[in-house]
């Protein structure tokens, strides 16, 4: 071979491999000639973590099956051009999942766990002849439909449940014959421990001049034997297991909450916390007319309602931290992780994106989500779900499972129908159902 045909080789193979590298390098780094746009594009993914596993997804024509495993817990799709697809999820027995869902280049697109909920929801007679119930992974408490408070088979004292106190041990009751504040110990007997007696002792033994009533008591946010009490004279915090009395902040407020280590609580024009770590009282907002707040479970957001008003506080920020959210709430409530609040007007759900998740919804910081739904039920219109990326929604006598991405199609699959009353266990997660005067449990 002589020199001019090994120099053509040469030349023709240096040809060769700029092109061939003109397509290797691209495609090695996730580029495709999209035939529909006639362009190159980046390719991107998709991930889906579903619950329970075992289920078939489409992606438009494409095909799959999630497998649960020790290691693997969902399923990566990749190579998929950037465009909106369909994604459907099925599973026998389960209601079906659909989302239109935009896949980008460069990125894996990863959304909030799906849950799919059976057809037939499998649900446990608990109870018969019951009118309300209270939660709690301890103690089976409820009211029947003679409205006498029961816990187990017993009867105790009292007329209206109130709260769970001491770790859902024991139960705070208002007997509405005797005008009394009881704590309920199941523990003992049911033994009833007077709160109004006991703190007309301890208010007589500390020389303290209210002859008030008790007009509201609330739990102790970090000490589970302490209790809030509110009287038109002062605010107290009352030790029921080691009794004793302290005086807080005398003046007459309503007391709303208490949340981490703070008492929230207002007067005619301002709205105040109290520290219990170093026992000093702030203002945090000059506003008058405040009836109704809620606090975002890590004490970062105040949600209040004034005015016909609802309006977010954010307490990170020392400037520009009021947000207004909607006019006329009827029913709001924050997410278990504070990333979102859940409001209610006119049968509408709309829901605020707060937090740093906001993406996972297709949404941008303080995005929202809105839901028409009829009928929604006036004293519980919904719950949120322990994950906090769904609600439990009852509409007339039906209890649904709301996703809360609006993104079309929207997913509201039905629990179960013929509901009168709703209670949702995040620590169990389960949901407890009262139909036809009769108590049933749904493990999720």
């Amino acid at each position: 071979m002589n020199l001019k045909i090994r120099r053509l080789i040469f030349y023709a193979l240096i040809i060769i491999f700029l092109i061939l590298a003109f397509f290797i390098i691209p495609y090695s780094n996730g580029w495709r000639f999209d035939l529909g746009n006639l362009s190159f594009v980046k390719l991107g993914g998709l991930y889906l973590n579903v619950e329970p596993t075992e289920a078939s997804v489409r992606v438009d024509k494409l095909s799959f099956e999630i497998k649960s495993s020790f290691m693997k817990s969902g399923l990566l799709i990749a190579n998929l051009f950037p465009k909106t697809y369909h994604i459907s999820i099925q599973k026998d027995e389960y209601q079906s999942w659909n989302k239109n869902l935009a896949i980008k280049p460069s990125l894996v697109t990863q959304i909030y766990p799906i849950i799919l909920i059976p057809v037939k929801s499998a649900e446990t007679l608990l109870k018969n002849k019951v009118g309300d119930f209270f939660s709690n992974t301890n103690y089976l408490a409820w009211q029947d439909t003679n409205n006498k408070l029961r816990m187990g088979d017993k009867i105790i004292k009292g007329t209206e449940f109130l709260t769970w106190l001491a770790g859902k041990k024991s139960a705070l009751v208002y007997d509405e014959i005797t005008k009394n504040y009881l704590i309920i110990n199941p523990a003992q007997n049911n033994s009833a421990l007077n709160i109004n007696l006991l703190f007309d002792n301890l208010k007589y033994q500390k020389i303290i001049t209210d002859k008030n009533p008790i007009k509201k008591i609330i739990a102790h946010p970090s000490d589970k034997n302490k209790l809030i009490l509110a009287t038109n004279k002062n605010l107290y915090i009352l030790d029921f297991y080691r009794p004793s009395l302290e005086i807080i902040n005398p003046g007459q407020y309503t007391l709303f909450s208490a949340s981490g280590e703070e008492i929230f609580f207002t007067d005619t024009n301002s709205l105040y916390f109290y520290n219990l770590n170093n026992g000093e009282t702030s203002t945090l907002l000059n506003q008058a007319g405040i009836n109704s707040l809620e606090i975002s479970p890590n004490n970062q957001f105040v949600a209040l309602s004034e005015n016909n008003k609802l309006t977010l506080l954010d307490r990170s920020k020392k400037e520009n931290n009021l947000i207004n959210l909607i006019d006329n709430p009827t029913f709001f409530k924050f997410s278990p992780d504070s990333k979102k609040i859940a409001t209610v007007s006119n049968n509408t759900i709309k829901i605020f994106f707060i937090g740093d998740d906001y993406e996972l919804f297709n949404k941008k910081s303080m995005g929202t989500s809105s839901f028409e739904i009829s009928s929604l039920d006036t004293s519980l219109p919904f719950i949120w779900s322990g994950n906090s990326y769904y609600l439990f929604v009852k509409s007339e006598t039906t209890l649904k499972f709301l996703e809360i991405n609006d993104d079309q199609p929207v997913n509201l699959q039905t629990i179960d129908t013929g509901i009168d009353k709703y209670f949702y266990d995040g620590q169990e997660n389960s949901i407890f159902l009262i139909k036809n005067e009769s108590l049933y449990k749904i493990a999720q």
